[in-house]
């Protein structure tokens, strides 16, 4: 006891020293005068100007007790005077079970599934606030925390028109889809049924070709808002797709001439689901859960009319693996009063629902599936396809008809690409090879009437001047 009395009446009796720093650094050894204010450090007369908030030494002495001099405040670190300056303080947080310290991590993030957009919601389930600071705390501490957060949360991923949106970050994905060219309706299932060797044989200009084979785009691939690393580490995914009130019938039927221009935009989303399901491809571990809910808009009030457009936006999905469990969780329908769900056990089965939910058995066992589904070879043609027409973009005007007959042509593979219709892909292919000879011609053509011209205007000049 008499020793604790000492160190406590040496705190008291310290001296007051200046807190300020030299400009060539280290401490001011002066003494400071007057008064200051309340809560900041004294300072001599030189220094007044520089305000320290104050603090106590927080150094074990050997008494059990701590030094508490005055020293500087510091926010993340600990206070300690200059006589303990290179003291080490140790970090009992660090010496408890690992256990407790994830139940301090759940108190302090989110603890609720993560929505792809939100304002002012709360992430938490008491509706209080999130430390994520504790992130930044030293690397041990980040990885527990950011383990805990990423691999056990629900994170949400949004398709609404050509965004994908993802922990409050949105990213317009209109440079993935067909690589720039316009949007241009599908047209009937109307091509020469020739083969490409017919084709091909059938060109009498020879003439070398755009070197493109080397660098044959594969698909594109979504650029998540997140690092790869963190994004590698979520194992559980809800994927929200929405799709706003539209002029017309979204049902995937490309013979109606009324429906091309829906048809092309619901394409538009199977692309954006394309280049998502791509960089889940890409993630070396399974997917513990994956959600699917569907919002249509305030123009499907025909339940038999959403069952087909959504297995028709569930087709790309069959591209999934390793999923543990992928769930259909919901397909509602705004009207004026707000959105009524399809998926419920009293509705009445149709004979649309029942071809749906065979469908949905289908697909949740591929998606289970330890083996990836074979991938066709007209899917990776098509990506193949669209660069090469990228490619004679760039060399041709854009308003050339034959660009905008290609430009149309990709758009009907896209149809066949969703559909699997290897057969209706090659005749794709052999129009553009067609359109490609049109080309050629038309350049040979243009050389040799140029040579003439030369000619003609070479031998007047030799012949009359």
């Amino acid at each position: 006891m008499a020793h604790s009395q000492a160190c406590l009446l040496h705190n008291d009796k310290q001296p007051i020293q200046c807190s300020g720093t030299l400009r060539k650094g280290g401490d001011c050894l002066n003494r400071a005068y007057g008064s200051f204010a309340p809560g900041m450090l004294p300072t001599c007369r030189i220094h007044r100007r520089q305000q320290k908030r104050k603090g106590r030494c927080r150094a074990p002495l050997h008494c059990g007790f701590e030094c508490g001099r005055l020293c500087e405040w510091k926010l993340h670190g600990t206070e300690l005077c200059l006589e303990h300056r290179e003291h080490r303080i140790t970090c009992y947080f660090l010496k408890i079970p690992v256990e407790m310290r994830l139940r301090i991590y759940q108190l302090l993030l989110p603890d609720r599934p993560i929505p792809a957009r939100y304002e002012k919601s709360s992430l938490a389930s008491d509706g209080g606030g999130v430390y994520t600071a504790i992130l930044c705390v030293n690397q041990q501490i980040h990885d527990e925390a950011a383990g805990l957060l990423y691999q056990t949360r629900v994170f949400s991923i949004e398709l609404h028109g050509d965004w994908l949106s993802m922990c409050n970050l949105s990213q317009n994905n209109a440079q993935h889809r067909c690589f720039g060219f316009q949007q241009h309706p599908v047209e009937g299932h109307q091509w020469q049924q020739t083969t490409l060797t017919q084709t091909i044989s059938s060109n009498q200009v020879q003439t070398k070709s755009p070197n493109v084979a080397a660098n044959l785009a594969i698909e594109p691939i979504w650029n998540a808002p997140l690092s790869n690393r963190y994004f590698d580490m979520i194992q559980s995914f809800r994927i929200e797709i929405i799709l706003p009130s539209p002029n017309a019938c979204w049902l995937p039927n490309p013979h109606a001439a009324s429906h091309k221009a829906s048809l092309s935009r619901l394409l538009d989303y199977c692309d954006h689901l394309h280049i998502l399901i791509g960089r889940l491809r890409t993630m070396q571990r399974s997917i513990s859960r994956l959600d699917i809910v569907f919002k249509f808009g305030n123009g499907y009030l025909n339940r038999e009319d959403a069952f087909p457009t959504a297995q028709f936006l569930l087709r790309p999905f069959r591209r999934l693996h390793n999923v543990a469990n992928p769930s259909l969780l919901s397909i509602a329908i705004q009207d004026p009063h707000g959105y009524v769900e399809l998926l419920t056990p009293d509705q009445a089965p149709t004979p649309t629902s029942t071809r749906f939910g065979v469908f949905l058995d289908h697909l949740y066992g591929l998606m289970t599936s330890s083996q990836p589904l074979p991938e066709l070879p007209v899917f990776k043609a098509y990506w193949q396809l669209t660069k090469l027409l990228l490619y004679m973009k760039e060399h041709y005007r854009h308003t050339d008809p034959k660009i905008r007959k290609i430009a149309r042509l990709l758009y009907s593979a896209r149809y066949i690409r969703e559909v699997e219709d290897c057969s209706g892909f090659r005749a794709i292919w052999n129009q553009v090879v067609e359109t490609w000879t049109d080309c050629l011609h038309e350049y040979v053509d243009f050389q040799r009437n140029m040579a003439l011209s030369i000619d003609a205007i070479h031998g007047t000049i030799q012949n009359g001047l």
